[in-house]
């Protein structure tokens, strides 16, 4: 009788790496470090040689999910902004590990592998089409369509956070002005609250700081600090409309929301999007909730993108290549 495969599955992040065994039934024996973002290559040699250890049986595949822009096709990161700030381009990390253990390697998106995670394992299972959408330090999103996923023309087709949700607004990302992620992120909010405490002078326990932080905004608003209040109240509205936008475009059955700033907050994130969110769809919206598969999701992704829901198939037919059929950011 021969033994299940091993699939190492690995999430990299800007400041921490998440990783284990993938299964059928998703990650196993999940552990984490630091990212060591100028030795990456190297650090995930280590890491896949670590899970090859622990592991019942050889490695038959590695899937990678990964922050960044990514060319899935060549395994590449193309971009990967750091923690401190900056950007590192062409990182080889399908290749270096197709060098070192010999099986097929899979990099994609971390917004995409979340919702592949969460079509196969989560609460999207019983839908056709899934999206996730992301809050950490930018907000992304994946969107699957019959257990594929959506990638558009040139693998930009779920860049939400870029959706402009102030037609006029002052702050801007990635030269799109407006854009939702440049005022509702954990990197976006505490730019809109120094951007209106600029603007106004309205007391608040924020004026004056060295710093402010995602949350040292929430923790503003919660002892009634009516700035930081009216800051998040008009974030939760622009949140709601690209929600709105998300869903005119998608026309999605589920949206399952992920990230910090979400998980962190979360009633007050849900609240605002639900009392709001039918103003921006032409459509009733469909179910918005938080992903039920915590800080796993994207080791869920990285899982279902070699199991899948082809639990008959032989695994190793689908994967005979070790290059993924196109890019995705």
């Amino acid at each position: 009788m021969s033994s299940l495969p091993t699939v190492a599955v690995v999430d990299i992040g800007s400041t921490t790496i998440r990783y284990g065994q993938g299964t059928r039934r998703g990650p196993k024996s999940v552990q984490s470090e630091p990212t060591q973002a100028s030795a990456l290559p190297s650090q995930l040699v280590a890491i896949v040689e670590r899970i090859t250890e622990s592991a019942m049986g050889p490695i038959r595949h590695i899937a990678v999910s990964t922050t960044g822009l990514v060319d899935a096709e060549r395994g590449v990161i193309c971009e990967f902004d750091t923690a401190d700030g900056e950007t590192i381009h062409e990182i080889p990390i399908g290749p270096t590990l197709e060098e070192s253990f010999g099986v097929p390697v899979s990099l994609e998106n971390d917004c995409t592998t979340a919702a592949l995670g969460e079509a196969t394992f989560g609460a999207g299972s019983d839908f056709e089409t899934v999206a996730h959408v992301t809050f950490g330090t930018g907000i992304g999103a994946g969107v699957v369509v019959d257990e594929r996923p959506f990638r558009g023309e040139h693998g930009y087709a779920a860049e939400v956070g870029l959706i402009p949700v102030v037609a006029d607004g002052e702050l801007s990302s990635t030269g799109v002005r407006g854009a939702w992620e440049a005022y509702c992120s954990g990197r976006g909010i505490p730019a809109f609250a120094r951007h209106l405490l600029s603007a106004t002078d309205h007391p608040s326990k924020l004026r004056g700081q060295e710093s402010i932080t995602a949350q040292n905004v929430f923790a503003a608003a919660e002892t009634s600090d009516e700035f930081a209040q009216a800051c998040l109240d008009r974030v939760a509205r622009y949140n709601a409309a690209g929600l709105g936008a998300v869903v005119n475009t998608y026309d999605p059955g589920i949206i399952t929301l992920g990230g910090s700033v979400a998980l962190k907050n979360a009633e007050w994130m849900l609240d605002g999007i639900r009392e709001r969110v039918d103003e921006y769809t032409v459509a009733e919206p469909p179910t918005i909730q938080l992903t039920s598969l915590g800080s796993d999701t994207e080791l869920y992704g990285a899982a279902a993108a070699f199991f899948g829901s082809q639990e008959q198939a032989d695994p190793i037919d689908q994967f005979g290549t070790s290059s993924p059929p196109s890019s995705s950011r």
